[in-house]
């Protein structure tokens, strides 16, 4: 079962019942007394650590540290792909996009997989990039990356695109 969150949606409710209302305002007083020792936001819940970790993947593949890339994979790719396979796919892959001058995300999805068959549960992150090649071309580079149990998200694949295809980029993790 495949259940979608999208950080381009944010809810807010339009009526608070006066729990709520209290809730809330223990909450704030607890950060007011303990300070920044509180931790409310759960761990892989921040999308600006997502999206430095994904511009890092992209600096990697830049520079051609495939092994690099390996290393810090999700388990479940390194227990099911070789190193060197791994780094000739990623090689392949982004030798494919030729020169880049400029990228920019253009969405970030996150996917719980729970019960697919061939995907290890967990929390799934796309993050989609528009890529400006140094030609005047765009391009679509997606980036897929599982929360492992450190807390970390570690890449599970890397996917190159002529046109930007959203549905897909929002239901699929790419992999290697």
């Amino acid at each position: 079962m495949k259940t979608y969150f999208s950080l381009d949606r944010i809810v807010r409710p339009t009526r608070s019942s006066p729990a709520a209302r209290a809730i809330a305002a223990l909450a704030l007083a607890g950060v007011t007394v303990c300070g920044p020792t509180l931790a409310f936001a759960e761990q892989g819940a921040s999308a600006d650590e997502l999206l430095n970790d994904a511009n890092q993947v992209l600096q990697q593949l830049d520079t051609s540290h495939y092994a690099a890339l390996w290393q810090d994979a999700a388990p479940f790719v390194k227990a099911s792909v070789p190193q060197e396979r791994f780094t000739s796919q990623m090689q392949q892959a982004r030798q494919s996009v030729g020169a880049v001058t400029r990228r920019g995300w253009a969405s970030v999805t996150r996917i719980q997989y729970s019960g697919t068959k061939g995907i290890p549960d967990g929390l799934y992150a796309n993050v989609d990039f528009a890529t400006t090649l140094a030609s005047g071309r765009t391009m679509f580079e997606l980036l897929s990356f599982r929360l492992g149990d450190d807390g970390q998200w570690h890449l599970t694949g890397y996917v190159p695109r002529q046109t930007q295809d959203r549905a897909a980029a929002q239901s699929q993790i790419a992999t290697p």
